[in-house]
């Protein structure tokens, strides 16, 4: 049956199954907007798109046929796609002294190359419309001050901030606008693997920031809200830090 006479906007939200990804999923809805949540973890991301009243697409964000695969799905389903969050991402301990560089190449596929894949299929529908709004997840550690020993998180992190703002330059002309959101300590599945091998340093990074908590989804969601939503309608290329202060 098919759904095209709706009249919400439809974004699409990769790593939408828990963390900040789930957090958008829900604020999004809330303000009308029809989700479709994409992620690896089906049985989280079926729970989670069902609470919002939208969909569940199974995304590997490394795989470029399956990003073609549910744009196709939700256009016949749907229609047009209005919006796209990127927030699939992992974290892994790699330092420079690490003999194995498998692990960091796994970090760049899922957090920088997922992104690149996501910006290049969506961004090339929403150019054909002549509107849409990218917003990538980039991270506090992908820009300086970057308080991580992790070489592999960090650097895949700054490489989102850039494939944001060569995607905007070359999409703002077309009408559609990508920016990016860097989260700071969030109190995430991924910070919580973090907080069990090394609780030491999540408390001391805690205490370093300068409204002294760690950050909520929410507070990254709200800020993907204003890109995405007619609040943001005049940012292109712009970054977010969401932080409580920690890069100030």
């Amino acid at each position: 049956m098919t759904e095209k006479s709706t009249p919400s906007p439809v974004v699409m939200v990769s790593g939408g199954a828990s963390g900040i990804g789930a957090e958008v999923v829900r604020l999004l809805a809330s303000h009308g907007y029809l989700m479709v949540v994409m992620d690896v973890q089906e049985s989280l991301g079926k729970a989670v798109a069902e609470e919002a009243g939208g969909i569940f697409l199974p995304l590997d964000v490394t795989d470029l046929a399956g990003w073609r695969a549910n744009l196709d799905a939700c256009t016949e389903r749907f229609g047009d796609v209005f919006g796209l969050v990127s927030c699939a991402g992992v974290h892994a301990e790699y330092h420079f002294d690490d003999p194995d560089p498998a692990l960091f190449t796994t970090v760049h596929q899922v957090n920088q190359l997922g992104v690149a894949l996501g910006v290049q299929v969506l961004g090339a529908h929403m150019a054909q419309l002549g509107k849409g709004s990218i917003v990538n997840i980039s991270s506090g550690a992908g820009m300086p001050p970057s308080r991580t020993p992790d070489i592999a998180y960090a650097s895949s992190k700054w490489g989102v901030r850039g494939i944001s703002r060569v995607a905007a330059l070359r999409l703002a002309p077309l009408g559609v606008r990508v920016n990016t959101v860097l989260p700071g300590l969030i109190d995430t599945p991924m910070i919580a693997g973090i907080r069990d091998a090394d609780p030491e340093r999540v408390v001391q990074v805690s205490q370093s920031i300068p409204m002294r908590r760690i950050g909520r989804p929410l507070d990254i969601a709200r800020a993907v809200y204003f890109f995405i939503s007619e609040l943001g309608e005049y940012c292109a290329g712009a970054e977010l830090l969401v932080d409580g202060g920690l890069g100030a």
